[in-house]
């Protein structure tokens, strides 16, 4: 960042003086006779810490209040001599002098001392002097300086100057004395010197580029040299003639990067960073034209640090062809840092310091919204406009303070268009611009395919905007940018082609707010995050991360894992520091195993799957050390979602992948193969001979699955008997009764056997589907295990919203690894609750749903796992929904994570549900269909279950006009107890006597009913009868 920023931040005697400072005109040239101000410096270098004598000599002209500020010095003589010769001695009050207006010529004169000690921008020691920020009687107005210096014999010396290297005064005065002079009136000076090797470049006639670096870094200065040389070339073609006569790289013995009128000041470690000479450099030599020859006017808020980052970093990514990313990644450093509560306006932006009140949240402001602004405005006027109304901008106000409003009639005059509400509402407005999309079509409009949609903004007010969109036919991609300044506006594009898809701005053109698959889960998030919450396993890590949690500050909570809620967890962006915790485990399973030699310390960020607005940070560390080295680290890498450091040295970083642009699916190509490459069922079956797992997915109401479900068991059975079947059907409660009815040869019959495993309340789906599956299993004593949790568990977490109010019996009892975060689950799981809450299936939000479905999955996996383990030598076919029997986030990842075997999925594709995903969700199809089952038939009465003294009863709630339950002498309020000789008092009863039931059958029916204050039992003989189906309109 350029120091000119900074150094006008005096005590808070001088902030009193700003609006009399900034109130001046802005575009105001600094008057001829502005003042001249010389400096006289000696040095004394100890060891421990150095100190400074100076003298300064202040011209003051004729009429010309001068204020001057002492910030941390030692005064320790002033003498003010008028044009007549007369002389007075002076005293400051407050550490501020105050001269008023007088209107002869005076002279003032200031003795002083400075010591480094406890400095923290200055250095004065024998290594090197730089002198940055407080070091001399700073003036409220720009002057002309002059310094003379006397160093150690081996030093050299630069301050801003007309000419460099620096004067060296002949040998009369004393050894190695400098001097120099700056005609330009700047508001601040800086002096840097050490014993420094000196190399030049010459970039044109006239101009000179210059490296002053440490003995030990002097084999960086031909990289550095080559790489100033380009900018400059670069920028004097993009922007002007360079405003100065030289330009000197100079090593700092602090970790600085500052642009400073003609050099450039870097950390010795910096200039060490492979990356500085391709970023860093670039942008602090922008800075000489755009913060240093153009200064600010900040009473319009500063322009300068998004202009330099279009113009330098973010320049130099779109060349790399990574345009789109960066801009993606300045948005979401925006959106982590900015909010309602720190959200300032761009207008309202004045300083780049980090040390000031939300300083990420200004910064992110000023230089992230700053340089989206240039962006947006170069694809709005074009590039060759932009470039003209920045070389204007910077020939009329170079040696001038600029503001805003200059840039805007620049850029306004070069386009030959009006600006005014461009700028008017990205430098006013705190909001950003938030879009969507509604009411999409395709329909047809002169004979020609049309995409209609509406385009929504979501501001109370909308922006005026150039929105790109990105069209995809099967000819190509087609872009198209609409304008729009209304709340909604109706698009209509004709195309050539059927679109196939489209994007809302794919290329990040402009700030605006994210969707949620646009926002990656990175660093950043977490830091500015408003809700952090951290988690320790338990108290003893408090020592292991002390430094990290040190480093992020108050605005942290801190808890124990015990003390943690599931409300908590849905509701904060979230640090588990240590992965390995039961809380962190229970989101995301097991932690990694990770090369502790590049990775002593890790951070991982995550969507937080239970709230797909906030992120989870997943920390390891293997000692405190490493968390130190690390930790003070960390806030320079925002913008990644996957770190590791050894020994404080970055080892890994990474981002995580997310869409560009607001994506909308108008049509999936379908999927297909070559004929001849199909295979035989007979050669899959071949294929999985050594297979330890084969799932076998379903939907459970499609016979065709069923019936190939039970042809691959009795093939696979013929290839190794040792064979078992897992059902997602049965929790794993009813093992007990699975292996009775299966392998125990006890004399259960069907009927019982359903009863007691309460098929009908856990499953509820037709039993005809599975009996075949079953039967073969007991003919051939083959273990049949329940693989699921009871559903009323599954159904409390889903409620509640997590396991909290489960019993800690039952928690304990529930896998403790529990991966929410494969790729695409969370998001899979919600749109299935989005369907699940439109059909009233369930009232629990998101988050309970989502660990509702990962502890059906885990059970599952965990209950396969466990079973091959303690019977070495079988194989497990397993039974399940399509989506657990998954490949990429289902049952199968999960058993894997558990145990190292060879698992297959297998699917049905039938032709009216072919997945679009076919590869990520199976590894064999078959195309098999089945005739379906006959449909049950029907008594002709609706039924509800009731209570009374503890016991239900099934009540006839209405008579169906279809049946022949009304003829056969039923009525509304009758109890019925039995049907066809079988006990009914719930709806599982009911299912199990009726099964087998065949259209036209006379079934017997007792029930009670009420009359005359009494209850009597009557029994009836219904014919049964399958309700007619409803036929479509002609």
């Amino acid at each position: 960042m350029p120091m000119f920023s900074l150094i006008k931040i005096l005590p808070a005697v001088m902030a009193l003086l700003v609006p009399l400072l900034v109130a001046q005109p802005s575009s105001a040239v600094a008057p001829a006779d502005s003042g001249e101000y010389e400096l006289s410096l000696s040095f004394l270098l100890g060891e421990g810490s150095g100190s400074l004598t100076g003298t300064a000599k202040i011209s003051i002209p004729p009429g010309t209040p001068l204020t001057l500020a002492f910030p941390r010095l030692t005064i320790t003589g002033t003498l003010l001599r008028e044009e007549n010769g007369r002389e007075s001695h002076l005293l400051s009050e407050a550490d501020v002098l105050i001269l008023p207006p007088a209107p002869e010529k005076r002279t003032l004169f200031i003795s002083y001392t400075k010591n480094e000690t406890d400095d923290p921008e200055n250095v004065i020691g024998p290594t090197g002097i730089a002198l940055i920020a407080d070091w001399y009687p700073i003036p409220d107005r720009p002057m002309r300086y002059r310094i003379t210096a006397t160093l150690p014999d081996n030093f050299s010396a630069i301050t801003e100057a007309d000419a460099f290297p620096l004067t060296r005064l002949p040998t009369g005065h004393k050894s190695n004395t400098y001097q120099a002079s700056f005609s330009r009136p700047v508001g601040s000076i800086h002096f840097v010197a050490g014993p420094y090797t000196i190399h030049k470049r010459q970039v044109r006639e006239n101009l000179f580029v210059y490296s002053m670096f440490f003995a030990e870094d002097d084999e960086l200065a031909d990289g550095y040299l080559q790489a100033a040389v380009d900018y400059l070339n670069r920028y004097e073609q993009e922007i002007g003639p360079y405003p100065y006569n030289h330009y000197v790289i100079v090593a700092n013995r602090r970790p600085t990067g500052l642009g400073i009128p003609t050099f450039t000041l870097l950390g010795q470690a910096v200039l060490r960073l492979p990356f500085i000479k391709s970023t860093s450099l670039g942008h602090e030599i922008v800075h000489s034209w755009f913060g240093n020859a153009v200064e600010v006017d900040y009473a319009w808020g500063n322009w300068c640090e998004g202009l330099t980052a279009h113009l330098a970093d973010h320049a130099y990514r779109e060349e790399s062809s990574e345009g789109a990313a960066d801009r993606k990644e300045s948005i979401t450093r925006y959106l982590s840092y900015v909010h309602e509560d720190s959200a300032i306006s761009l207008a309202e932006f004045t300083s780049a310091s980090h040390n000031q009140a939300m300083a990420e949240a200004k910064r992110a402001v000023g230089y992230n919204r700053g340089a989206l602004l240039f962006h947006e405005l170069r694809e709005k006027i074009g590039r060759e406009a932009f470039r003209a109304g920045l070389r204007s901008f910077y020939a009329d106000n170079n040696g001038r303070k600029a503001g805003w409003p200059e840039l805007e009639k620049s850029f306004a005059a070069a386009a030959g268009t009006d600006l005014t509400r461009f700028f008017a509402e990205r430098l006013e407005r705190r909001d950003i611009p938030n879009l969507t999309v509604k009411d999409i079509e395709i329909r047809t409009g002169d004979n020609r395919p049309v995409l209609a949609f509406t385009l929504v903004q979501q501001t109370e007010t909308p922006y005026s905007l150039t929105v790109p969109v990105r069209i995809k036919t099967m000819a190509g991609e087609k872009i198209v940018r609409l304008t729009t300044e209304e709340a909604t506006k109706k698009v209509a594009i004709p195309l050539e082609q059927r679109p196939l898809d489209f994007t809302l701005d794919p290329d990040h053109a402009f700030l605006r707010q994210l969707d949620i698959e646009e926002y990656p889960a990175v660093w950043s998030r977490f830091l500015g995050s408003g809700k952090r919450l951290a988690i320790l396993g338990e108290e003893n890590d408090r020592e292991l991360f002390r430094e990290l949690i040190d480093t992020l500050g108050e605005n942290l909570s801190l808890l124990t894992g015990d003390q943690v809620t599931d409300k908590d967890l849905a509701e904060n962006d979230l640090l588990f520091l240590g992965a390995g915790q039961p809380r962190a485990r229970a989101l995301f399973g097991p932690p990694p195993v990770r090369d502790s030699v590049r990775a002593g310390f890790s951070l991982d960020v995550r969507r937080n799957p239970l709230n797909a607005e906030r992120v989870a940070v997943l920390v390891t560390s293997i000692g405190r050390e490493e968390t130190a080295a690390s930790a003070r680290r960390l806030i320079h890498y925002g913008k990644y979602s996957s770190l590791a450091f050894a020994g404080g040295r970055n080892t890994v970083k990474k981002i995580q992948p997310a869409k560009l642009g607001l994506h909308f699916i108008l049509e999936d190509l379908p999927q297909g193969g070559v004929a001849r490459d199909l295979n035989s069922f007979a050669r899959i079956i071949e294929k999985l001979a050594e297979t330890q797992v084969v799932y076998v997915g379903e939907t459970h109401t499609a016979r065709a699955d069923h019936l190939l479900q039970l042809r691959l068991i009795e093939a696979l059975h013929l290839q190794n008997p040792r064979l078992a079947i897992g059902m997602e059907m049965f929790p794993a409660s009813a093992q007990p009764v699975l292996d009775r009815y299966t392998q125990s040869g006890e004399p259960l019959d069907e009927r019982s056997f359903l009863k007691q495993s309460d098929y009908y309340n856990v499953w509820r789906y037709d039993w005809r589907y599975y009996r075949d599956i079953i039967n073969f299993a007991r003919i051939h004593k083959l273990p049949v295990i329940g693989l699921n949790l009871d559903r009323q568990i599954v159904s409390q977490v889903f409620r509640t919203g997590g396991t909290d109010s489960l019993s800690p019996e039952v928690r304990a009892a529930l896998p403790p690894d529990r991966d929410l975060d494969l790729a695409g689950y969370t998001e899979r799981l919600a749109e299935i609750h989005a369907v699940h809450v439109e059909g009233s299936h369930g009232s629990g939000g998101t988050g309970g749903f989502v660990q509702a479905q990962a502890l059906w999955d885990e059970t599952m996996a965990q209950n396969v796992a466990e079973f091959l383990e303690a019977n070495p030598g079988y194989r497990m076919v397993v039974l399940a929904g399509t989506q657990h029997a998954r490949k990429d986030s289902g049952i199968p990842p999960r058993v894997a994570r558990r145990l190292p075997l060879k698992q297959a999925t297998v699917v049905n594709v039938a032709a009216d549900r072919s997945p679009l995903d076919l590869d990520l969700l199976t590894d064999y199809y078959f195309f098999a269909s089945a005739e379906e089952l006959p449909e049950t038939p029907k008594i002709g009465v609706i039924l509800v279950t009731e209570t009374k003294d503890g016991r239900p009863f099934l009540k006839i709630n209405q008579i169906s006009p279809h049946g022949k339950a009304a003829a056969a002498g039923l009525m509304e309020g009758d109890i019925i107890t039995e049907i066809g000789g079988v006990a009914v008092t719930d709806m599982a009863d009911l299912h199990i006597a009726m099964l087998d039931r065949k259209p036209g059958d006379i079934i017997d029916v007792k029930a009670r009913r009420a009359a005359n204050s009494e209850e009597r039992t009557l029994d009836f003989q219904v014919e049964l009868t399958v309700p007619p189906t409803s036929q479509p309109h002609p």
